[in-house]
């Protein structure tokens, strides 16, 4: 009798350990609670409480979620209560509470207003979702809003048979989230070790076992972006700077001149004047009727003044940035331009992010009117980019064109005498920047002055020369020349009047030398500072390197 008690509790503790092994075997049989209530999922991930709302049937999301998921470049001013939008769509203005906004200088209604509610910030989907590449859908019988992004192509699994258990995370031992039917299809975003990380196609996110799900990968990858249109091929840019600190006269408008090969002019016609974001203009419509009729688009430019207190107030205020804008977009109208150059140099560090968003929106307002933007930048000096004046990783995602000024090597403070512009120190310059900026909108600036150095015992100076300039004061003083091989440029070095002089000449060999490294690093093309500074043979010059490179 002992023997059978015996058996029986050993057959008892045997099945109840079986039991137990095929329970973890087949994994939890519990229902999940996890979408009670209103839901939002975007792609494979469920989105937290409190990033998103529905009032009065309205959705909305917040600002946190919006820089996170649809557009890190959102800017939200908190002096002014406005939102700020950039995208293809151009750029958009809401304040808070309001029902209405501005795209591109136009207003726009809105149904229902931006909200701040628990100390956030929250938008309705309609103000700006559909200006993204991004498709929201709301699935009716889950109380469950969905997000995908149109630019992507996903994974697709599908359930070979009946019963297939998605669950909330990568375990058996999870509750079940939702039952696959035979043939139901599946997103797939990523693997999480046995299991791969899925959502219905419209419905919920989870996990399912790879074991369990039959999965087709597009080129390999549970996601990949879809082909973007190819960037047209175009000839180099061959630009120059036309200084003026006055309106043109009559006699400068009425001398213009084909100049062979170049097809873009940038006069130097508006300047930010105050932290009020009012505007200096110098633009005359015959200036360029001129120079259209000759084959030449004009490009307007933008400076700040050269003032960097007046630039920091400038873009700290929203408002100031909108007016400066709306009045720059209805000049460059008013004269027929075909885009603006953006030229603010002599600014803090600390602008460095405000400048970068000035040129966010302006861009985004510009080529909403089919314009083009570029925008200057000086070459790196510190190995911390963020110690730069300018982010110019982020300005080469923005504008058209990025100019790199590859001058002033040496500047009139330098405690040395050198080159404006030596050949090895542009190329290193270049190279410095090529990975931040995609080469195509990378245009090389050339100077088209030279420094004449004289020094004494007591001190040294220098002063700036036009190319003619240069010659005559050589050929006056009877200088020897000779040349710089590493500089890639003529050198003179003499003593006239008790003092010693040195100067690294910039003329037709020079700028052919940096005019050869567009096509050497497939640049965007060649600006030049400035014009009426060269001599004649110049413009040919860069012509003829230029024709010799391929389009890009």
């Amino acid at each position: 009798m002992k023997k059978f008690f015996i058996i029986i509790l050993l057959l008892i503790i045997g099945g109840g350990a079986g039991a137990l092994f095929l329970l973890g075997h087949r994994g939890s049989g519990e229902t999940s609670k996890a979408y009670q209530g209103f839901n939002f999922v975007v792609e494979g991930d469920k989105i937290k409480k409190g990033e998103f709302d529905k009032i009065d049937g309205q959705y909305y999301l917040s600002l946190d979620f919006i820089k996170e998921y649809v557009d890190e470049t959102v800017k939200y001013d908190e002096n002014e209560k406005t939102v700020i939008f950039v995208n293809e769509q151009g750029t958009k203005r809401i304040k808070v509470g309001a029902k209405e906004g501005v795209l591109n200088s136009q207003k726009i209604g809105l149904r229902d207003p931006i909200i701040e509610k628990d100390s956030k910030i929250y938008v309705p989907i309609e103000a700006f979702i559909y200006d993204y590449p991004v498709t929201l859908k709301f699935i009716q019988d889950k109380n469950l809003l969905i997000m995908d992004y149109d630019n992507l192509e996903y994974a697709v699994g599908v359930s070979p048979g009946d019963g297939l258990n998605m669950r909330e995370s990568d375990s058996t031992k999870s509750p079940i989230v939702s039952i696959l039917k035979n043939g139901d299809k599946v997103y797939v975003y990523g693997e999480e070790g046995d299991f791969y990380k899925v959502r219905e196609i419209e419905g919920y996110a989870g996990y399912i076992a790879k074991s369990k799900l039959e999965v087709n990968l597009p080129k390999n990858r549970f996601k990949i972006e879809k082909d973007k249109k190819k960037r047209e091929a175009k000839a180099p840019l061959n630009l120059t700077w036309d200084y003026t600190y006055a309106r043109q006269s009559d006699d400068v408008v009425s001398s213009i001149k084909e100049l062979p090969g170049v097809n873009v002019i940038c006069p130097t016609w508006f300047s930010v004047s105050d932290g009020s974001g009012n505007i200096i203009d110098r633009g005359r419509q015959d200036y360029v009727k001129k120079y259209n009729d000759l084959g030449v688009d004009v490009w307007g430019y933008l400076d700040n003044s050269f003032k960097a207190d007046l630039t920091t107030e400038f873009l700290s205020k929203s408002s100031s940035r909108e007016k400066a804008i709306e009045k720059v977009l209805a000049l460059t109208k008013q004269y027929g331009l075909k885009g603006i150059n953006i030229d603010f140099e002599n600014t803090k560090i600390d602008d460095r992010d405000g400048i970068t968003q000035f040129v966010r929106e302006l861009t985004g307002v510009f080529h909403a009117n089919k314009l083009l933007v570029s925008v200057d930048v000086t070459p790196q000096i510190s190995s911390n980019v963020k110690k730069e004046p300018y982010d110019r990783r982020e300005l080469g995602k923005i504008a058209d064109y990025v100019m790199l000024m590859a001058y002033d090597q040496h500047w009139s403070t330098s405690d040395k005498a050198g080159s404006v512009a030596e050949y090895n120190w542009v190329e290193g310059n270049i190279n410095l920047v090529i990975n931040q900026i995609p080469k195509e909108k990378l245009i090389l600036c050339v100077p088209f002055y030279s420094r004449l150095w004289s020094e004494d015992d007591k001190s040294l100076n220098s002063d700036a020369l036009s190319m003619g300039q240069v010659n005559k004061i050589l050929a006056d003083r009877n200088a020897k020349i000779e040349w710089d091989n590493k500089a890639k440029q003529d050198y003179s070095e003499y003593t006239y009047n008790s003092k010693h002089y040195k100067i690294w000449v910039e003329d037709s060999k020079s700028i052919e030398w940096k005019t050869s490294l567009v096509g050497k690093y497939s640049l965007g093309g060649v600006a030049s500072w400035r014009r009426g500074f060269e001599t004649g043979d110049i413009w040919q010059t860069i012509k003829n390197v230029l024709k010799d490179i391929k389009k890009i």
